[in-house]
């Protein structure tokens, strides 16, 4: 087991007693985290640490927790939206590797994508090239760069009773973190309803009148890695798969191949791993004829290493508002409307 993958197991409490003495070893250097992610935000909120504006509507999809809650997919998705209303969006993010910089190519063609550490530097680049509206993917914490809608994705699968902070948990800030939020929305990948309602229920009790938004991002079909037209999900129904995934959790991606009948066997890596050509060499000997599975993300790195024989496939994934579609439209309406007087 890689030290990544051991990680997210003690952080979901099934590292036994090494995880639980673990735990308490690094306490204090969980509170001293939270003190300085409180500090900084004290910053800003006081107008200590500068926020830089730019001249067009800035939306930010963010998240409180280290992956997993479909950030990317979701802003591709926003970013369509505002397409289609007539906007010319663009993309702005950090880019931790390139394979969501491709990513958002791929699912939105026609919108650009800027890149920058310093989101004010990307944002400046991308209104001087003509967009009237930018979506930051992944700058909830990323405060320097002034927004007008802050939208955050809290994942109903990797929904903890107590969130743990790091280094001892996912979590980048407390729950108390959701009430900067402009709007929260649930994610649910594997997730059932009933466990979204009672995340729901716990968000709204923790921050009243905070509007809430739910989302399913759900698995539509298998699209061959080097292109043609997709397969049905029932195609994996008895099927042997080897399942390939560098992402924070895993487990819903697993799940869903799980839920079409499939004998999944995990081929597992960290989250944002570069795959070099021993990996692939290994991944297709283990393949062994059989069918190789990857959700998009790996599929923009693996492409271009893996022989054109390998039968492999990319898991198509779809982003549908399950409720309060009404309320997030009238959010983004409201932004577009007010940045335009």
């Amino acid at each position: 087991m890689s030290l990544d993958a051991w990680v997210h197991r003690w952080w979901a409490g099934e590292a036994g007693a090494a995880g639980h003495a673990l735990r308490v070893a690094l306490a204090p250097a969980e509170a001293a985290f939270r003190a300085g992610v409180a500090l900084r935000n004290r910053g800003y909120d006081a107008g200590w640490l500068r926020t830089e504006r730019v001249d067009v509507p800035v939306i930010s999809v963010g998240n409180v927790a280290v992956g997993g809650a479909g950030k990317t997919p979701f802003a591709a998705w926003l970013a369509a939206r505002l397409r289609e209303w007539g906007h010319r969006p663009a993309i702005v993010l950090r880019g931790y590797g390139e394979d969501e910089i491709v990513v958002h190519r791929e699912l939105n063609p026609d919108i650009p994508v800027f890149r920058g550490a310093k989101r004010i530097d990307p944002a400046r680049e991308a209104v001087a090239a003509g967009c009237d509206v930018l979506v930051l993917d992944d700058a909830f914490q990323h405060r320097a760069l002034a927004r007008d809608l802050d939208l955050v994705l809290v994942a109903v699968d990797g929904w903890p009773a107590r969130p743990r902070v790091l280094p001892r948990g996912p979590w980048r800030e407390g729950i108390q973190a959701l009430g900067r939020a402009d709007l929260i929305v649930l994610t649910r990948k594997s997730a059932g309803m009933s466990q979204a309602r009672e995340v729901a229920a716990e968000v709204a009790r923790l921050h009243p009148g905070k509007p809430i938004v739910q989302v399913a991002l759900r698995p539509v079909g298998l699209a061959p890695l080097g292109g043609g037209a997709a397969m049905p999900l029932d195609a994996l129904a008895g099927r042997s798969i080897v399942a390939v995934a560098a992402l924070a959790t895993p487990g819903p991606y697993l799940q869903h191949l799980r839920e079409e009948d499939a004998e999944v066997e995990p081929a597992l890596y960290p989250d944002h791993y570069a795959f070099s050509a021993r990996d692939v060499a290994e991944i297709v000997k283990r393949t062994a004829g059989r069918w190789m599975v990857m959700t998009h993300k790996d599929a923009v790195k693996l492409r271009p290493l893996l022989p054109d024989s390998t039968r492999a496939y990319v898991l198509e994934q779809s982003v549908a508002i399950e409720s309060g579609a009404d309320v997030l439209d009238a959010a983004l309406r409201r932004v577009l409307r007010e940045r335009a007087r």
